[in-house]
């Protein structure tokens, strides 16, 4: 019998919020309260960087994944953080499910602790770069969907049986799952799930 498998978005959907933006929140902290005002300087530029769009989201990703290889931060005290923000989904508490995945673009040094807490049973996000920058290290869109295939191949998994986001750039998952459920989708979001004839649930929170 072919495993149940639900897919689950993390940024906007298991969590209203934006975890790496509250994440890099949570690191100006860590170096200003610890008196790191080099690392604390370096941060603040790249952030600064993006708001005046001069680099891409995917640039200060890396940036500050970079800056925090070797860091020994406590990602459980920065995950109780972001509980005010956590939405309560039916389907990961839903024991009919073979396999649930967390998928996301958000760095895997917190994104796993978050999957391991949540009961998935295994965790797709961005991790650490190796060989420098590259514009599709982050896990978003097709390199996402390139990512759970490959899980899929390994694991002798067959398809999507359900898959919750909030984001039109998980279109490529969004069209090869059996079933959708969008978080909050805006109109433009919506009217291209009817046309491209997916099959979709809308939920609304907070």
């Amino acid at each position: 019998m072919d495993k149940k498998v639900l897919v689950v978005d993390l940024d906007g959907t298991l969590y209203n919020a934006n975890t790496f933006h509250e994440f890099l929140k949570y690191l100006l902290s860590y170096y200003f309260n610890d008196f790191r005002m080099f690392k604390f300087n370096i941060l603040l530029f790249f952030i600064k960087l993006r708001l005046f769009r001069i680099i891409s989201h995917s640039r200060l990703k890396y940036k500050a994944l970079k800056l925090i290889k070797n860091e020994d931060i406590d990602y459980q005290d920065f995950i109780s953080k972001l509980s005010k923000h956590k939405n309560k989904i039916e389907e990961v508490t839903d024991a009919s499910f073979d396999v649930k995945i967390l998928a996301s673009a958000a760095p895997s040094c917190y994104a796993n602790l978050i999957a391991k807490t949540e009961g998935f049973d295994t965790c797709l996000a961005t991790d650490f770069p190796e060989y420098g920058f590259s514009s599709d290290f982050e896990n978003l869109s097709e390199r996402k969907k390139e990512n759970l295939l490959s899980y899929f191949e390994k694991n002798n998994l067959k398809s999507v049986d359900v898959f919750i986001t909030d984001h039109v750039d998980d279109a490529p998952i969004i069209k090869i799952a059996k079933k959708t459920v969008i978080i909050n989708p805006n109109t433009k979001f919506s009217n291209w799930l009817k046309e491209n004839l997916i099959n979709f649930e809308v939920r609304k929170t907070k």
